[in-house]
């Protein structure tokens, strides 16, 4: 960050200040699915790994926990009793709720005094899972006692209600990779690229992606893809959702377990964590403005990262491009690169610390921990001295974005909600189920299965000033929308299905700004 570093002088710090003194991951790949833990082992190792002695961990009383695809009903209290932390209170993230929305919420407890010792936790055993059903097999999992429920539960109404719209259903939009391929399309026709031209320049980032995965040890893949392996469809990286191959999307079958524990500073002196061991949370900025894909005035919500950007800058004076290390959210690539352009980052800087969701893994609710645990390893092993590592939830509808910092922050802690200045900025657009007329094409992607086409999707303005979401099963068709932008060309929609119009000459993509 563009600030004076300043010393770690106990006496300069506020003893309130929050600190994460521990961190540790875990990632296997055990070919017999017998020899391969549960999620919460995961946890529970990690939380054992991050340095800090029984004793130590036996003070944790506030145990955060992102809910996986193994759904125990209160895996704070599994990991607790495994740590010997019995008395702890616990918390349980529901799917929706932005992993950095727990990791803030545990910097304010301990902040706060509500907790002393604050641990976050998640890991999923999505490889196990797989390894035992190849086996046929269903892997083992502790059961708790029907009635079980956590200490507390953070959950996200707007998200459970109004992530996705029913005309994107009737389209045949179910997976995560479609919307997002909607997305992507939106961002690169506004940014007058061709699809060739994107493919390329994805391809490129997700190369570097890969050499930096090959230096992390916890990374499930670090074979030296090369750029065209990683463009072009193959028998082992097949098309999944056009322009994202295989080796685009996130790695979420994967045995991954992290742990984060926050103290205050005065804890962290109490217990002898080394100053070495310290990273300091500066500011936690989120938004929660949800809107389905298809009803956002822009796709890719451009605003959501600037505004972020400027709430960082507001409330703590650092310019946030100015971070020696980033790590942005990856499970596709458009995340990666709306959140680079509206935090101003420099084409020429790295993305990502860990290699990225494809490559290092992407635990399906805490990947964002393993990106933080890796940053803040290198602040303490390097003369890197700032991180930013961004989040995001759903289809890409809630943005996030937290710094660390191994220097004591200037000002205390904050965690800012900037989901209204979201709003202002992208509104939603009203949406037409089942429509008849002419319009024009605002994003689209094709949709693969095994390996071949099967529709084309197409999010349309229609003349009426509504949006609608139509298909087409049309080879040619498919073909012409993977070769020659339809963005900003002439449809139309009749009975959920949408006709390419005739095109006289040559009409450059005009997208909203």
């Amino acid at each position: 960050m563009s600030s004076a570093p300043q010393p770690p002088d106990a006496h300069a710090i506020d003893p309130n200040t929050p600190v994460l003194i521990g961190w540790h991951q875990v990632s296997r790949r055990d070919n017999d699915f017998r020899d391969a833990c549960e999620p919460v082992e995961l946890m529970a190792q990690a939380a054992e790994g991050t340095g800090l002695a029984a004793a130590a961990l036996r003070l944790v009383d506030w145990i955060g926990v992102t809910e996986g695809l193994t759904r125990y009903p209160d895996p704070g209290r599994l990991v607790a009793d495994r740590i010997g932390a019995t008395g702890a209170h616990t918390v349980l993230a529901k799917i929706g709720v932005m992993q950095h929305s727990l990791i803030a919420r545990a910097c304010q407890a301990v902040q706060s005094g509500e907790a002393t010792v604050a641990l976050v936790v998640g890991g999923e055993a999505h490889y196990r899972h797989v390894r035992a059903g190849g086996a046929g097999h269903s892997a083992p999992v502790t059961e708790q006692p029907d009635g079980t429920t956590p200490g507390e539960t953070l959950s996200s109404a707007e998200f459970d209600d109004n992530m996705s719209h029913p005309a994107e259903a009737a389209a045949g939009l179910a997976a995560t990779p479609g919307y997002y391929s909607l997305i992507d399309s939106h961002w690169r026709a506004e940014h007058r690229r061709s699809p060739d031209e994107h493919r390329d320049a994805v391809a490129a980032l997700y190369e570097r992606f890969v050499q930096i995965a090959a230096t992390n040890p916890h990374a499930v893949r670090t074979h030296p893809y090369s750029r065209g392996e990683i463009r072009d469809a193959s028998p082992s990286n097949p098309m999944i959702a056009f322009p994202y191959t295989k080796l685009m999307i996130t790695t979420w079958t994967v045995d991954q377990g992290c742990a984060l524990v926050f103290a205050t500073a005065a804890t962290a002196d109490a217990m002898g964590i080394p100053r070495s061991r310290w990273c300091f949370p500066v500011i936690a900025a989120e938004s929660n403005h949800v809107v389905p894909v298809a009803a956002r005035t822009r796709l890719h919500q451009p605003a959501a990262m600037r505004i972020i950007a400027d709430a960082v800058r507001r409330h703590t004076g650092l310019e946030p491009a100015g971070a020696d290390l980033f790590d942005l959210y990856s499970a596709f690539p458009v995340p990666a690169l709306v959140g680079a352009e509206g935090l101003g980052i420099s084409a020429d800087r790295d993305l990502t610390v860990t290699g990225g969701m494809s490559f290092a893994g992407g635990p399906l609710n805490s990947y964002v921990f393993h990106a933080i645990a890796t940053a803040a390893q290198e602040l303490s092993d390097s003369h890197a001295r700032s991180a930013l590592i961004s989040c995001v939830s759903g289809f890409y509808t809630k943005q996030a974005a937290l710094v660390l910092s191994s220097d004591p922050p200037a000002k205390p802690f904050v965690v800012v909600d900037v989901s209204a200045d979201v709003a202002k900025a992208e509104p939603r657009v009203p949406m037409a189920g089942n429509s008849t007329g002419d319009g024009t094409v605002v994003a689209y992607t094709v949709l693969f299965e095994d390996g071949h086409p099967e529709r084309c999707v197409a999010v349309i303005d229609l003349l009426d000033g509504r949006r609608t979401v139509a298909r087409n099963h049309d080879e040619q068709v498919m073909a012409t929308a993977m070769e020659t932008d339809l963005v900003g060309g002439p449809v139309s929609v009749a009975e959920g299905l949408f006709t390419p119009a005739p095109i006289v000459g040559s009409c450059a993509p005009v997208v909203g700004s």
